[in-house]
Protein backbone atom coordinates (compact mmCIF):
# COMPACT_ATOMS: atom_id res chain seq x y z
CA UNK A 1 0.00 0.00 0.00
CA UNK A 2 0.86 3.60 -0.64
CA UNK A 3 0.83 6.37 2.27
CA UNK A 4 1.49 9.95 1.36
CA UNK A 5 0.48 12.91 2.64
CA UNK A 6 -2.01 13.79 -0.42
CA UNK A 7 -2.96 12.28 -3.29
CA UNK A 8 -3.03 14.84 -6.17
CA UNK A 9 -1.75 18.24 -4.43
CA UNK A 10 1.32 19.79 -4.52
CA UNK A 11 4.60 17.83 -6.40
CA UNK A 12 5.16 14.69 -4.20
CA UNK A 13 0.96 14.08 -4.02
CA UNK A 14 1.10 14.15 -7.65
CA UNK A 15 4.12 11.77 -8.17
CA UNK A 16 2.86 9.17 -5.44
CA UNK A 17 -0.61 9.02 -6.86
CA UNK A 18 1.00 8.43 -10.67
CA UNK A 19 3.33 5.22 -8.70
CA UNK A 20 0.15 3.90 -7.43
CA UNK A 21 -1.98 4.14 -10.64
CA UNK A 22 0.90 2.90 -12.77
CA UNK A 23 0.96 -0.75 -9.98
CA UNK A 24 -2.47 -0.82 -10.01
CA UNK A 25 -2.25 -0.79 -14.34
CA UNK A 26 0.13 -2.97 -14.23
CA UNK A 27 -2.09 -5.32 -11.97
CA UNK A 28 -0.90 -4.84 -8.33
CA UNK A 29 -3.70 -4.74 -6.08
CA UNK A 30 -2.77 -1.37 -4.18
CA UNK A 31 -4.50 0.77 -1.64
CA UNK A 32 -3.45 4.15 -1.12
CA UNK A 33 -3.70 5.98 2.53
CA UNK A 34 -3.81 9.88 2.50
CA UNK A 35 -4.57 12.80 4.86
CA UNK A 36 -6.16 15.34 1.98
CA UNK A 37 -8.30 13.37 -0.64
CA UNK A 38 -9.20 15.06 -3.93
CA UNK A 39 -9.49 12.58 -6.25
CA UNK A 40 -12.35 10.49 -5.92
CA UNK A 41 -10.26 7.23 -7.00
CA UNK A 42 -12.04 4.63 -4.65
CA UNK A 43 -8.35 2.65 -3.82
CA UNK A 44 -7.08 5.74 -2.31
CA UNK A 45 -8.60 6.05 1.26
CA UNK A 46 -8.95 8.98 4.10
CA UNK A 47 -7.16 8.92 6.98
CA UNK A 48 -9.85 10.49 9.22
CA UNK A 49 -12.53 7.98 8.05
CA UNK A 50 -9.90 5.21 9.34
CA UNK A 51 -9.15 7.34 12.83
CA UNK A 52 -12.20 6.69 15.65
CA UNK A 53 -13.27 9.99 17.27
CA UNK A 54 -10.31 10.17 19.96
CA UNK A 55 -7.84 9.05 17.57
CA UNK A 56 -8.87 11.75 15.58
CA UNK A 57 -8.78 14.08 18.61
CA UNK A 58 -4.80 13.13 19.79
CA UNK A 59 -3.90 13.66 15.80
CA UNK A 60 -5.70 17.36 15.81
CA UNK A 61 -3.54 17.69 18.99
CA UNK A 62 -0.33 16.63 17.60
CA UNK A 63 -0.59 19.20 14.54
CA UNK A 64 -1.27 21.91 16.58
CA UNK A 65 2.13 20.55 18.87
CA UNK A 66 3.78 20.60 15.36
CA UNK A 67 2.28 24.07 14.57
CA UNK A 68 3.11 25.49 17.84
CA UNK A 69 6.78 23.85 18.02
CA UNK A 70 7.54 25.37 14.42
CA UNK A 71 6.33 28.65 15.55
CA UNK A 72 8.63 28.77 18.19
CA UNK A 73 11.71 28.27 16.24
CA UNK A 74 11.48 30.87 13.62
CA UNK A 75 13.26 30.44 10.36
CA UNK A 76 14.92 33.23 8.35
CA UNK A 77 13.23 34.38 5.35
CA UNK A 78 13.58 32.89 2.19
CA UNK A 79 14.20 29.39 3.68
CA UNK A 80 12.81 26.13 2.64
CA UNK A 81 9.98 24.48 3.81
CA UNK A 82 10.01 22.59 7.42
CA UNK A 83 8.39 20.01 9.31
CA UNK A 84 9.21 18.09 12.41
CA UNK A 85 7.27 15.09 12.68
CA UNK A 86 7.91 14.59 16.53
CA UNK A 87 4.41 13.98 17.74
CA UNK A 88 2.33 10.82 17.51
CA UNK A 89 -0.86 9.49 17.10
CA UNK A 90 -2.34 6.05 15.92
CA UNK A 91 -1.31 6.47 12.22
CA UNK A 92 0.40 3.14 12.33
CA UNK A 93 -2.02 0.96 13.80
CA UNK A 94 -4.10 2.53 11.00
CA UNK A 95 -1.44 1.50 7.99
CA UNK A 96 -0.93 -2.05 9.38
CA UNK A 97 -4.84 -2.71 9.58
CA UNK A 98 -4.43 -2.80 5.81
CA UNK A 99 -2.34 -5.76 6.15
CA UNK A 100 -0.27 -4.99 3.16
CA UNK A 101 2.59 -6.83 1.81
CA UNK A 102 4.78 -3.68 1.27
CA UNK A 103 4.02 -0.27 2.63
CA UNK A 104 5.77 2.32 0.22
CA UNK A 105 5.66 5.75 1.80
CA UNK A 106 5.93 9.08 -0.29
CA UNK A 107 5.79 12.73 1.55
CA UNK A 108 5.46 12.44 5.19
CA UNK A 109 5.69 15.88 6.14
CA UNK A 110 3.39 18.25 8.76
CA UNK A 111 3.50 15.62 11.44
CA UNK A 112 1.53 12.98 8.87
CA UNK A 113 3.96 10.29 9.98
CA UNK A 114 5.85 11.09 13.53
CA UNK A 115 9.43 9.74 13.21
CA UNK A 116 8.79 7.46 16.01
CA UNK A 117 5.65 5.79 14.16
CA UNK A 118 7.90 4.10 11.35
CA UNK A 119 9.27 1.43 13.29
CA UNK A 120 6.05 0.30 14.39
CA UNK A 121 4.76 -0.17 10.91
CA UNK A 122 5.14 -4.11 10.88
CA UNK A 123 5.61 -4.41 7.15
CA UNK A 124 8.41 -3.92 4.98
CA UNK A 125 8.94 -0.56 3.96
CA UNK A 126 9.71 1.29 1.40
CA UNK A 127 10.46 5.39 1.24
CA UNK A 128 10.64 6.97 -2.04
CA UNK A 129 12.16 10.64 -1.20
CA UNK A 130 10.81 14.07 -3.16
CA UNK A 131 12.77 16.09 -1.27
CA UNK A 132 15.62 15.80 1.33
CA UNK A 133 13.50 15.83 4.83
CA UNK A 134 14.37 12.74 5.66
CA UNK A 135 17.88 13.28 6.36
CA UNK A 136 17.91 16.64 7.34
CA UNK A 137 16.87 18.26 10.67
CA UNK A 138 13.62 19.64 9.97
CA UNK A 139 14.22 21.43 6.50
CA UNK A 140 13.07 19.55 3.12
CA UNK A 141 15.68 21.24 0.84
CA UNK A 142 18.97 22.22 2.55
CA UNK A 143 20.64 24.63 -0.06
CA UNK A 144 24.20 25.15 -0.05
CA UNK A 145 24.48 23.40 3.95
CA UNK A 146 25.95 19.84 4.26
CA UNK A 147 25.59 19.53 7.93
CA UNK A 148 23.15 16.71 7.02
CA UNK A 149 25.90 14.77 6.61
CA UNK A 150 26.91 15.04 10.20
CA UNK A 151 24.27 15.84 13.36
CA UNK A 152 22.90 19.09 11.49
CA UNK A 153 22.84 21.94 14.45
CA UNK A 154 24.07 25.76 13.86
CA UNK A 155 21.07 25.23 11.07
CA UNK A 156 21.45 28.32 9.22
CA UNK A 157 17.92 28.56 8.11
CA UNK A 158 17.11 29.02 11.64
CA UNK A 159 17.01 32.77 12.82
CA UNK A 160 18.37 31.55 16.28
CA UNK A 161 20.96 28.73 15.43
CA UNK A 162 22.82 26.85 17.78
CA UNK A 163 24.33 23.31 18.44
CA UNK A 164 21.74 21.77 19.98
CA UNK A 165 18.60 23.58 18.13
CA UNK A 166 16.02 22.37 16.60
CA UNK A 167 17.53 20.78 13.80
CA UNK A 168 20.05 18.86 15.73
CA UNK A 169 17.12 17.47 17.83
CA UNK A 170 15.41 16.34 15.11
CA UNK A 171 18.63 14.85 13.10
CA UNK A 172 19.26 12.79 16.50
CA UNK A 173 15.95 11.28 16.61
CA UNK A 174 15.85 10.36 13.09
CA UNK A 175 18.75 8.66 13.39
CA UNK A 176 18.42 7.05 16.39
CA UNK A 177 15.20 5.41 15.59
CA UNK A 178 15.70 4.81 12.44
CA UNK A 179 19.57 2.96 12.95
CA UNK A 180 17.66 -0.49 12.70
CA UNK A 181 15.05 -0.44 10.82
CA UNK A 182 15.03 -2.34 7.24
CA UNK A 183 14.58 0.93 5.09
CA UNK A 184 14.46 0.47 1.53
CA UNK A 185 15.27 4.48 0.30
CA UNK A 186 14.01 5.10 -3.45
CA UNK A 187 15.33 8.35 -4.65
CA UNK A 188 14.00 9.54 -8.20
CA UNK A 189 17.40 11.58 -9.03
CA UNK A 190 21.00 10.38 -8.68
CA UNK A 191 21.55 13.70 -6.87
CA UNK A 192 19.00 13.10 -4.17
CA UNK A 193 20.57 9.29 -3.73
CA UNK A 194 23.89 10.85 -3.59
CA UNK A 195 23.06 13.04 -0.61
CA UNK A 196 20.56 10.08 1.22
CA UNK A 197 23.59 7.72 0.91
CA UNK A 198 26.53 10.04 2.15
CA UNK A 199 23.60 11.52 5.12
CA UNK A 200 24.28 10.10 8.74
CA UNK A 201 20.68 9.04 8.80
CA UNK A 202 20.71 7.38 5.88
CA UNK A 203 23.60 6.58 4.71
CA UNK A 204 23.56 2.59 6.04
CA UNK A 205 20.57 1.99 4.04
CA UNK A 206 19.48 0.45 0.49
CA UNK A 207 19.42 3.61 -1.59
CA UNK A 208 17.70 2.75 -5.22
CA UNK A 209 17.22 5.11 -8.45
CA UNK A 210 13.92 4.73 -9.62
CA UNK A 211 12.16 7.60 -11.15
CA UNK A 212 9.02 9.31 -10.75
CA UNK A 213 6.54 7.74 -13.77
CA UNK A 214 4.56 9.93 -16.04
CA UNK A 215 1.68 8.65 -18.54
CA UNK A 216 2.85 9.21 -21.51
CA UNK A 217 -0.23 8.80 -23.41
CA UNK A 218 -2.05 11.63 -21.30
CA UNK A 219 0.92 14.43 -21.92
CA UNK A 220 2.06 14.38 -25.56
CA UNK A 221 2.69 17.15 -28.16
CA UNK A 222 -0.24 18.11 -29.58
CA UNK A 223 -1.18 21.07 -32.35
CA UNK A 224 0.13 23.93 -31.19
CA UNK A 225 -2.09 26.32 -32.93
CA UNK A 226 -4.77 24.50 -31.43
CA UNK A 227 -3.54 24.31 -28.13
CA UNK A 228 -2.95 28.22 -28.26
CA UNK A 229 -6.71 28.46 -29.56
CA UNK A 230 -7.94 26.74 -25.82
CA UNK A 231 -6.09 29.46 -23.78
CA UNK A 232 -6.88 32.39 -25.92
CA UNK A 233 -2.93 33.06 -26.79
CA UNK A 234 -1.37 34.78 -29.24
CA UNK A 235 -0.90 33.05 -32.37
CA UNK A 236 1.77 34.83 -33.94
CA UNK A 237 4.33 35.05 -31.13
CA UNK A 238 6.61 33.33 -28.51
CA UNK A 239 5.52 32.03 -25.89
CA UNK A 240 8.01 31.23 -22.88
CA UNK A 241 5.97 29.25 -20.35
CA UNK A 242 6.80 29.15 -16.44
CA UNK A 243 4.76 27.15 -13.23
CA UNK A 244 4.88 26.52 -9.94
CA UNK A 245 2.45 25.39 -7.16
CA UNK A 246 2.67 28.32 -5.49
CA UNK A 247 3.27 30.15 -8.65
CA UNK A 248 5.85 33.21 -8.43
CA UNK A 249 5.91 33.43 -4.25
CA UNK A 250 8.59 30.28 -3.78
CA UNK A 251 11.85 31.79 -3.57
CA UNK A 252 13.40 28.09 -4.57
CA UNK A 253 11.40 28.13 -7.78
CA UNK A 254 13.50 31.04 -8.81
CA UNK A 255 11.16 33.13 -10.60
CA UNK A 256 12.97 36.00 -9.41
CA UNK A 257 16.16 35.30 -11.92
CA UNK A 258 13.18 34.36 -14.81
CA UNK A 259 12.15 37.82 -14.47
CA UNK A 260 16.14 39.41 -14.27
CA UNK A 261 16.49 37.22 -17.62
CA UNK A 262 13.64 38.39 -19.48
CA UNK A 263 14.41 41.95 -18.70
CA UNK A 264 14.94 43.91 -21.83
CA UNK A 265 12.97 41.53 -23.98
CA UNK A 266 10.32 44.31 -24.78
CA UNK A 267 12.16 45.74 -27.54
CA UNK A 268 11.46 42.32 -29.04
CA UNK A 269 7.79 42.45 -29.70
CA UNK A 270 7.48 38.68 -30.49
CA UNK A 271 7.79 37.37 -26.91
CA UNK A 272 4.90 36.81 -24.42
CA UNK A 273 4.97 34.79 -20.73
CA UNK A 274 2.61 32.51 -19.93
CA UNK A 275 2.50 31.75 -15.88
CA UNK A 276 0.30 28.47 -14.59
CA UNK A 277 0.30 28.32 -10.54
CA UNK A 278 -1.78 30.01 -7.84
CA UNK A 279 -2.20 33.79 -8.68
CA UNK A 280 -0.57 34.97 -5.83
CA UNK A 281 1.37 37.92 -7.31
CA UNK A 282 0.65 40.03 -4.49
CA UNK A 283 2.13 37.68 -1.95
CA UNK A 284 5.82 37.15 -4.28
CA UNK A 285 7.40 38.83 -6.47
CA UNK A 286 6.10 41.89 -8.43
CA UNK A 287 6.20 40.75 -12.14
CA UNK A 288 7.23 44.26 -13.61
CA UNK A 289 8.29 43.06 -16.76
CA UNK A 290 7.67 45.02 -20.08
CA UNK A 291 6.13 42.63 -22.10
CA UNK A 292 2.96 40.90 -22.08
CA UNK A 293 1.82 38.58 -19.32
CA UNK A 294 -1.14 35.77 -19.45
CA UNK A 295 -1.80 34.03 -16.70
CA UNK A 296 -3.54 30.50 -16.01
CA UNK A 297 -4.25 30.39 -12.89
CA UNK A 298 -3.76 26.36 -11.10
CA UNK A 299 -4.44 23.90 -13.63
CA UNK A 300 -5.51 20.79 -12.28
CA UNK A 301 -6.37 18.54 -14.86
CA UNK A 302 -3.91 16.38 -17.03
CA UNK A 303 -5.79 17.30 -20.32
CA UNK A 304 -5.29 21.33 -19.30
CA UNK A 305 -1.78 21.08 -18.68
CA UNK A 306 -0.76 19.06 -21.72
CA UNK A 307 -2.39 21.90 -23.91
CA UNK A 308 -0.66 24.62 -21.93
CA UNK A 309 3.17 23.13 -22.70
CA UNK A 310 2.04 22.35 -26.08
CA UNK A 311 0.47 26.07 -26.77
CA UNK A 312 4.34 27.18 -25.75
CA UNK A 313 7.61 27.11 -27.52
CA UNK A 314 9.59 26.84 -24.38
CA UNK A 315 9.35 25.76 -20.48
CA UNK A 316 11.50 27.53 -18.00
CA UNK A 317 12.26 26.19 -14.69
CA UNK A 318 14.68 28.22 -12.60
CA UNK A 319 14.55 26.14 -9.36
CA UNK A 320 17.48 26.75 -6.98
CA UNK A 321 17.33 23.26 -5.85
CA UNK A 322 15.22 20.02 -6.80
CA UNK A 323 15.11 16.93 -6.98
CA UNK A 324 13.27 15.72 -10.45
CA UNK A 325 10.49 17.96 -10.77
CA UNK A 326 6.86 16.93 -12.24
CA UNK A 327 7.02 20.15 -13.97
CA UNK A 328 9.74 19.39 -16.37
CA UNK A 329 8.78 15.88 -16.75
CA UNK A 330 5.73 16.93 -17.81
CA UNK A 331 6.91 19.26 -20.35
CA UNK A 332 9.28 17.31 -22.28
CA UNK A 333 6.54 14.14 -22.44
CA UNK A 334 4.70 17.23 -24.44
CA UNK A 335 7.54 17.71 -26.75
CA UNK A 336 8.30 21.10 -25.24
CA UNK A 337 11.97 22.20 -24.86
CA UNK A 338 13.15 23.49 -21.04
CA UNK A 339 15.50 25.83 -19.57
CA UNK A 340 16.73 25.07 -16.34
CA UNK A 341 19.69 25.75 -13.81
CA UNK A 342 21.84 23.02 -13.40
CA UNK A 343 21.12 21.78 -10.11
CA UNK A 344 19.70 18.83 -8.02
CA UNK A 345 18.00 15.99 -10.51
CA UNK A 346 17.28 18.72 -12.89
CA UNK A 347 20.14 16.87 -15.22
CA UNK A 348 18.40 13.66 -15.13
CA UNK A 349 16.05 15.05 -17.46
CA UNK A 350 17.55 17.65 -19.07
CA UNK A 351 20.71 16.74 -21.66
CA UNK A 352 21.84 19.93 -22.43
CA UNK A 353 21.42 21.31 -26.26
CA UNK A 354 19.28 17.86 -26.73
CA UNK A 355 16.00 18.55 -25.49
CA UNK A 356 16.62 21.91 -23.81
CA UNK A 357 19.11 24.12 -22.32
CA UNK A 358 20.69 23.52 -19.03
CA UNK A 359 22.13 27.15 -17.71
CA UNK A 360 24.70 28.22 -14.39
CA UNK A 361 22.89 27.83 -11.45
CA UNK A 362 21.66 31.47 -10.17
CA UNK A 363 23.43 33.09 -14.05
CA UNK A 364 20.49 34.99 -14.56
CA UNK A 365 22.16 35.79 -18.05
CA UNK A 366 22.86 31.98 -18.92
CA UNK A 367 19.24 31.52 -18.03
CA UNK A 368 18.26 34.53 -20.72
CA UNK A 369 20.90 33.24 -23.48
CA UNK A 370 19.49 29.29 -22.42
CA UNK A 371 15.92 30.78 -23.51
CA UNK A 372 17.30 32.88 -26.76
CA UNK A 373 18.77 29.20 -28.10
CA UNK A 374 15.97 27.32 -27.18
CA UNK A 375 13.39 29.92 -29.12
CA UNK A 376 16.14 30.22 -32.14
CA UNK A 377 15.83 25.87 -32.99
CA UNK A 378 14.08 24.11 -34.65
CA UNK A 379 12.91 21.20 -32.40
CA UNK A 380 11.27 17.68 -32.92
CA UNK A 381 8.28 17.25 -30.25
CA UNK A 382 7.80 13.92 -30.87
CA UNK A 383 11.47 12.93 -30.40
CA UNK A 384 11.54 14.90 -26.76
CA UNK A 385 8.25 12.96 -26.20
CA UNK A 386 10.10 9.56 -27.75
CA UNK A 387 12.75 10.05 -25.06
CA UNK A 388 10.34 10.48 -22.20
CA UNK A 389 8.35 7.32 -23.55
CA UNK A 390 11.93 5.43 -23.32
CA UNK A 391 12.90 6.22 -19.53
CA UNK A 392 9.94 7.64 -17.83
CA UNK A 393 6.57 6.15 -18.89
CA UNK A 394 4.42 4.78 -16.59
CA UNK A 395 4.47 0.83 -17.22
CA UNK A 396 8.80 1.20 -17.27
CA UNK A 397 8.71 2.83 -14.27
CA UNK A 398 5.89 0.43 -12.39
CA UNK A 399 8.11 -2.47 -13.32
CA UNK A 400 11.59 -1.16 -11.60
CA UNK A 401 8.99 -0.58 -8.44
CA UNK A 402 7.56 -4.37 -8.56
CA UNK A 403 11.04 -5.18 -9.01
CA UNK A 404 12.26 -3.93 -5.77
CA UNK A 405 9.31 -5.16 -4.17
CA UNK A 406 9.92 -8.86 -5.62
CA UNK A 407 13.75 -8.30 -4.08
CA UNK A 408 13.04 -7.42 -0.99
CA UNK A 409 10.13 -10.45 -0.37
CA UNK A 410 12.26 -12.48 -1.59
CA UNK A 411 15.16 -11.53 0.69
CA UNK A 412 12.36 -12.39 3.55
CA UNK A 413 11.57 -15.72 2.44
Amino acid sequence: MTIAATDRIGGAGIAAYRTHRALLDAGIEAQMLVWRKTSADPSVHRLATRLNLWARARRKVAARRHASLLESNPRVAGGAYWSLNLFGYAIASVINAFDADIVHAHWLGDNFLPIQQLASIKKPLVWTLHDMWAFTGGCHYAGDCMRFLETCGNCPQLSDPGPDDISARVNKQKRIAWARLPLAIVCPSRWLADCAGQSAVLRNKRIEVIANPIDTRAFKPLDRREARYAFNLPLDKKLVLFGAADGTADPRKGFAYLREALSGFAESASLELVIFGADNEDNGDPIDLDLPIHRTGNLRDNVSLNLLYSACDVFVLPALQDNLPNTLLEALACGTPCVAFATGGIGDLLQHQENGYLAQLADAADLRRGIEWSLAQEWWPERIHQQVVERYAAHRISEQVIGLYQSILGDLS
